[in-house]
């Protein structure tokens, strides 16, 4: 018995060995893998744990105005007057009913995959190793995208939804079919059922879809997938608030607020009906975006309730009518006002501490604390010297505004290049991720107010844009290069003809 016992190990000893070397195998391939993106993968390293800390900061996660709202309806599921149903679906995907810290630990791990897949993007569109890298640095390490990640908020989502598709336009097969613009669809659908926006975001697709001269079915796909879930909320959402087809029932609030202060009811005629939402303070001494939206003291809240949202909405849209320079240089310093170097508050922004790590955990309504109690987690709690790290890194620790308008312009100039550039690659991505990115701020800053919140979504679509615009332009100047080569003269026969080092005499 002991001699077969001593037989049956040294039998095993040759196999774990096997086993060793295989192992060593597979390390050394994986090793020689990821070598090539080394610079990525320490960047992801890096932004992987970053997002760790941020975790353990602020448990079990931090909660805004906007958080209770989307707590609340991802029980009920009922269409919310406010925003849309799309994140409170995602809510309920989770599984935070006894931890609320399920939620930032999803969106983190969100934060991580947009940057994944924007590598691979970038590379598969003939993005060099390094600036592909480079692109996904702000999402990766951007202070304010790891606050907002901790946040039970919508803008993660927002962004990994642009990302997807994004990625499903511009993969590098074969030129978009049915099947592929029915999935494209029904992603932009979610979009904008996710920001109200978000809708906007179309206009950018199927320029895309246009240039890329994709198929007329191709086309209607694209856009009867998108109308129809956005339709259908639309028909739900009227059997709970009466007639109002829409996706949200604040969209004529928004815009009275974002016209309030320098609305002049002077200059044109106002109806009876709306006269009461002329402000009575005198321009240039009104209070900020935000009074004229949620504050009772709002001209708004002068209104029947259940016509305060179309009343307000008509009298903005006369304000645009008649003060259209006014509201169009608004609408373009709100949507310059991200490239500045540093960030900052400007008078009549709302605060930017509300998006910059606190050494105490924020409370933005009483029943913060019964709240997570409620969904599980404990209480709110911060660790302080963490808290304190992430503070100290997020006064330096962002993309900086004029590295994002040159992303912009490199992109620009590429879309803007000739015909010299094909559109099929960088080109079109450099076209997709730009617009994309104009069309988010600009849509958000024109219906309400710019905030640094509504900023973050650049973050994953301009650096792109960057990379393929550079990618773009260094192709044109390398073909224009070898147009402008001189080509070889003729070779005399008999020298041809000689052996290596001999001339002829």
């Amino acid at each position: 018995m002991a001699g077969r016992f001593r037989g049956s190990r040294a039998v095993a000893r040759p196999g774990a060995r096997v086993r060793l070397r295989r192992a060593a195998d597979v390390a050394r391939a994986l090793l020689a893998g990821a070598a090539p993106h080394a610079a990525f993968l320490a960047l992801l390293g890096v932004g992987a744990a970053l997002r760790a800390v941020t975790q353990l900061a602020y448990q079990p996660a931090l909660l805004y105005y906007d958080s209770f709202g989307y707590l609340d309806n991802a029980a009920a599921l009922q269409p919310f007057i406010v925003r849309p149903l799309g994140y409170p679906l995602f809510l309920r995907l989770l599984p935070f009913d006894h931890d609320l810290a399920v939620i930032p630990l999803a969106q983190h791990a969100l934060g991580l995959a947009m940057a994944v897949l924007l590598y691979v993007l970038l590379l598969r569109l003939g993005v060099r190793r390094w600036l592909a890298a480079a692109a996904t640095a702000p999402v990766l390490l951007d202070a304010y995208q790891l606050n907002i990640e901790e946040y039970v908020l919508s803008e993660t989502l927002f962004q990994a939804l642009m990302v997807a598709g994004a990625a499903i336009v511009l993969w590098p097969t074969a030129r978009i079919g049915v099947r592929r613009a029915v999935v494209l669809g029904l992603v932009f659908a979610a979009v904008a059922l996710t920001r109200g926006a978000g809708t906007a975001l179309m206009a950018p697709l199927v320029l895309t879809m246009l240039v890329l001269r994709s198929r007329p079915a191709a086309l209607a796909a694209v856009l009867v997938c998108f109308a129809a879930p956005v339709a259908a909320y639309e028909a739900w959402f009227e059997q709970s608030h009466p007639g109002v087809y829409s996706v949200t029932g604040y969209g004529g609030r928004f815009l009275y607020a974002r016209v309030a202060p320098f609305a002049d009811c002077s200059r044109f005629s106002v109806p009876s009906r709306e006269r009461s939402l002329c402000p009575r303070q005198p321009l240039g001494h009104r209070p900020r975006v935000e009074f004229f939206m949620w504050d009772h003291d709002s001209p708004v809240y002068r209104l029947p309730l259940g016509s305060r949202s179309a009343i307000a909405g008509s009298f903005a849209r006369r304000v645009i009518r008649h003060q259209w320079r006014q509201y169009a240089r608004v609408v373009l310093a709100g949507s310059l006002r991200g490239f500045a170097p540093v960030r900052s508050r400007h008078p009549h922004e709302l605060p930017i501490k509300r998006w910059q790590f606190r050494t105490r955990f924020p409370i933005f309504r009483d029943n913060t604390q019964a709240v997570i109690r409620r969904h599980g987690g404990g209480h709110g709690r911060v660790r302080p010297r963490l808290a304190s790290f992430l503070r100290s890194y997020q006064r330096f620790g962002y993309a900086p505004g004029p590295l994002l308008a040159i992303c912009l312009i490199a992109a620009l100039a590429a879309v803007l290049a000739g015909r010299r550039v094909p559109w099929p690659g960088a080109r079109a991505g450099a076209l997709l991720f730009a617009a994309l990115g104009v069309a988010a701020i600009v849509s958000s800053v024109a219906a309400n107010q710019f905030t640094w919140r509504y900023w973050l979504p650049e973050l994953v679509l301009l650096p792109p844009a960057g990379a393929l615009g550079a990618t773009a332009l260094a192709r044109l100047r390398a073909d224009r290069r070898a147009t402008d080569a001189p080509e070889p003269g003729p070779v005399h026969a008999s020298r041809e003809a000689a052996p290596d080092g001999a001339g002829s005499r």
